[in-house]
């Protein structure tokens, strides 16, 4: 049976993170193009090590199925304050870990007294990517607009479709 949790990244993660870093397929979203040296992947995750934030609403996601060893597949997690972002391994796809992560991720949050300024989370997707549009549509997410043209990335220039989900007016701690 599969297994994850959230939990804070940590140094020993670099090899994952630098394995879906580097993947063309998880990056071809991302708004830059895949890391070509480890150096890239090590500045990101010592970005996200010294955040105040890692743990708190920034994770990566652990994969577990004994007997393999636990191991970072992706992360999730809020940049910008109130943005989401999240990637995935692609020898991990199709089998609803991202579902199990975004539940997991979104209930914590808000529950997290340390969260409760946040009244919304916004998500800025490219429109070509019907499985991050399609897992935020899952847990409610809206769209709100749309624009072309927002960002040249390495695929050229890329359109944005905003999605929007507003904190649960009853939430149980």
């Amino acid at each position: 049976m599969d297994h994850i949790k959230l939990r804070a990244a940590t140094m020993s993660d670099l090899d994952d993170f630098h394995s879906f870093f580097s993947d063309d397929d998880v990056m071809r979203y991302w708004s830059t193009a895949p890391y070509t040296d480890i150096a890239q992947t090590e500045k990101f995750l010592r970005n996200m090590i010294d955040s105040e934030w890692n743990g708190v609403c920034d994770f990566a996601i652990e994969y577990a199925a004994p007997p393999v060893a636990p191991r970072a597949i992706g992360k999730i997690g809020l940049w910008d304050g109130h943005k989401i972002g999240f990637m995935l391994d692609r020898a991990f796809w199709g089998r609803g870990l991202m579902t199990k992560a975004m539940s997991e991720f979104l209930s914590d949050l808000w529950k997290n007294d340390k969260m409760e300024d946040i009244k919304e989370i916004e998500a800025d997707v490219d429109p070509r990517n019907d499985a991050s549009v399609g897992i935020l549509k899952k847990f409610g997410f809206k769209e709100t607009g749309y624009r072309e043209r927002t960002v040249e990335t390495h695929l050229g220039w890329c359109d944005s479709l905003y999605l929007k989900m507003e904190r649960p007016a009853a939430v149980t701690k």
